[in-house]
């Protein structure tokens, strides 16, 4: 599904999607969703990583609410299938999609763009970036946002972060684990160009192995992840032969 408001480049073995609304802030709309989770849903075997940036200065100011078209009194069953059902969809696909992640951020990162930033399996991010949660301005509770950060941050950051609306700063992401590196704005795409690269030295089938296990195995007991780590080994190294 194309849209001129997100760019999906296939070149080589990544696949680039960049949120391509810079004048909007790079708000999400539905259409920029929809296209996302074709792209993931359609991704093709031979890709071994996804890059997800964004134009402009911000990643993601958060996304434009359907709210409003909904009438005076929208059921909670309309608000959940039109308000709720397209952000927690894409936020799966990122999450589900075989190859791993990678989140580069600069800018302001608010609500939804704070729960893609996240959700993403590795972060990283501009010293000027910023990321917040401030739906309890509006008296709006922003599950939707947490269910991207549950279980990847402490619940007393993510606490705060609701409950406060006061934003992270770049430094205070890193050491609540939101984002895995903070480098100068200037150097950003340097070092997420670094990092894809280290990455692209392994095969798909190993890094989607990876991804895999970091995904599964913390729902598992101890012997359960054991075996899952040995299966997933075992299929990886026996793709070499």
């Amino acid at each position: 599904m194309a849209s001129e408001q997100v760019i999906i480049r296939h070149e080589g073995d990544v696949l680039d999607i960049v949120l391509n609304r810079p004048a909007q802030a790079n708000y999400l709309s539905l259409e920029m969703g929809d296209a996302i989770i074709a792209a993931l849903a359609g991704i093709d075997e031979s890709v071994k990583l996804v890059r997800l940036s964004a134009s402009g200065d911000d990643f993601c100011g958060g996304r434009d609410s359907p709210i409003p078209t909904l009438g005076p009194k929208p059921s909670a069953e309309t608000i959940r299938k039109v308000v709720a059902a397209p952000p927690l969809a894409l936020y799966d696909a990122i999450r589900n999609t075989p190859p791993p992640v990678i989140a580069v951020v600069r800018g302001r990162a608010t609500g939804a763009g704070c729960a893609l930033a996240c959700v993403c399996d590795i972060t990283v991010c501009a010293d000027t970036a910023t990321f917040a949660i401030p739906e309890m301005e509006r008296d709006i509770p922003p599950t939707l946002v947490m269910t991207a950060l549950i279980g990847r941050v402490p619940v007393k950051v993510l606490a705060h972060m609701v409950y406060s609306r006061e934003a992270l700063d770049a430094q205070q992401a890193l050491a609540a684990g939101l984002v895995r590196k903070v480098v100068a704005a200037a150097d950003l795409d340097a070092e997420a160009g670094k990092l894809v690269a280290t990455m692209l030295a392994n095969s798909a089938v190993t890094l989607r192995a990876v991804k895999q296990y970091l995904n599964l195995a913390p729902e598992m007991s101890g012997q359960a992840a054991s075996s899952f780590a040995a299966t997933l080994a075992a299929t990886a190294l026996s793709a070499r032969f």
